[in-house]
Formats: C-alpha cells, structure tokens, sequence
C-alpha cells in the first residue's frame, strides 16, 4: 500500500465512523463555528460516576491548588473518559491521527458574579496560529449545562480570525452554549471562549480533556504512569498517553500534588 493509498482508507475510514455514530453535524460545527455539544456522548451512570470521582479529588485539593489535574492517576473512570469513541473520533477529524492527551483536569464553578474573561487556548503560540487545529479541549458536562449555572460561552467563528483576543474583545459577541448533563462540548483550540458568571445556587462539576497533535508537547506526562493502569486498558489507551511515541520525549516536570503516598484512590 502506497502512502497516498494509506491516507485515502484511513480518511475513508474516519468519515464512516463520523456517519455511524451521527455525528456529521458536529463535524460542520466545528468547521463553521469553532466548537459543537456532543449529545448523549457517554452512558449516564458513566457521568454519575465522573462527577462523584471529581468532587471527591477536588475537595481533597482544594486548599492546595485551585483545580485538580494529572486525573488519569486518580481512577478508571478518567481512564474512561479519554476513550470515549464519539469524542476521540471528532478530536481524529480536528487533530490527525496520532492525537495525544494534553492534560486531565477539572473544575467546580460555584455561585458567583464574575464571568471568565474571553480568551483562546493558543498560550505559547505565535499570531497568527497555524491554519489547522493544533489543540482542542473538551469538557464533559456532569450538570445541565445553562447560562445561569455559568456555562461556558462562546465566540462562534473566531477560530477563522488564528490570533488571541486583544483587550474585551469579543465579550459583547460571546453567546452561552448550553447542553444537558451527559453532554461534551469540544472546541478548536483557536475559538475564543470564557464563562458565564453562575446565579444558581449549587455546584457545576466538569472535567476537562485536553488533546494534542502527536508533534505538539502536551502539558502533563504519564510517562511514570503505573503499568497496572496500561496493562487493565486497550493498547489504544498508551498510545492515547504518547507512550512509546517516535519522538521519544522526555518525562515532563508535573504540577506540584501531595505525595502518591498520601492521595487516596478515587472512583477505582
């Protein structure tokens, strides 16, 4: 099989998935607008077990950091999320094949009045960004996801303009995307987004998922991950991780986390 030949099947390949499992009109949505819900994305108890895992982590860290991250040495249900097939199928069509995880992390959004400043994910990037989606983040939604709960909003199209947003740019343009519980909602790296201040009482839990080209250094490093946890998991579960990748990257400094020895297993 020729190069050209290879590329032709696994392109053929990716849009017979996209059709399968629905998903053609979020593939139109994150070309036009930058970002698209992904409905029914996962079963909900996976959702009901994602949600108790976060708040158990995050309220475990909270007077230590202000959101939890490296997740994927916390428990199977985040070793879940980075494979779901809905979304890794739509990160394939934004990032190439080979796409690697970036980060893992989480938030808990509480009552309050001020909004995330608009902004896109492109720190460290030269302007203007490249002309393909280098990075992309997904948020799996484990709350209804509503303007008053302080969802996040967005800038639809501004990934076409590759650049940062300079001063309040784009607040006035940023509309609400809202979603049920049980949703992800991905998005270009590029597409300038923030968040709604949150008027209801009660917490928002999400967990956010990170994703990179297999050529762009991602933000944590499982290289030291227990073998235990790739060993339980598909082989497309190390490769997800950059494990064994031909480049060959060294381990990167992680976020400073309390010793294993003293970090509880979560949700396992």
């Amino acid at each position: 099989m020729t190069a050209a030949s290879e590329i032709v099947a696994r392109t053929t390949g990716l849009k017979r998935r996209v059709e399968q499992l629905g998903l053609a009109a979020n593939v139109a949505d994150l070309a036009i607008d930058g970002y698209t819900v992904i409905r029914d994305a996962a079963p909900e108890p996976f959702f009901e077990d994602l949600r108790t895992a976060v708040t158990t982590v995050a309220q475990r860290v909270r007077h230590f950091r202000r959101f939890p991250t490296n997740l994927l040495l916390e428990g199977r249900v985040f070793e879940q999320a980075v494979q779901v097939e809905k979304l890794n199928t739509l990160y394939e069509h934004l990032l190439g094949p080979g796409f690697i995880v970036s980060q893992v992390s989480a938030s808990v959004k509480r009552p309050t009045p001020k909004a995330f400043a608009i902004h896109a994910d492109m720190n460290g990037y030269d302007q203007p960004f490249p002309g393909h989606a280098a990075i992309a983040t997904a948020i799996f939604c484990c709350d209804e996801f509503t303007e008053a709960g302080g969802c996040t909003r967005f800038v639809a199209g501004s990934h076409h303009l590759r650049r940062h947003p300079v001063g309040d740019e784009g607040e006035a343009e940023a509309h609400p995307a809202e979603a049920p519980a049980g949703s992800i909602i991905l998005w270009d790296g590029a597409v300038w987004h923030g968040n709604c201040p949150r008027t209801l009482p009660g917490e928002r839990v999400v967990l956010h998922l990170t994703c990179n080209r297999h050529n762009v250094r991602p933000i944590e490093s499982y290289a030291d991950i227990d073998p235990s946890v790739l060993e339980r998991n598909p082989p497309e579960f190390a490769r997800l991780l950059g494990i064994g990748d031909r480049w060959g990257r060294k381990q990167m400094m992680p976020d400073a986390r309390p010793p294993r020895s003293v970090r509880p297993a979560v949700a396992r």
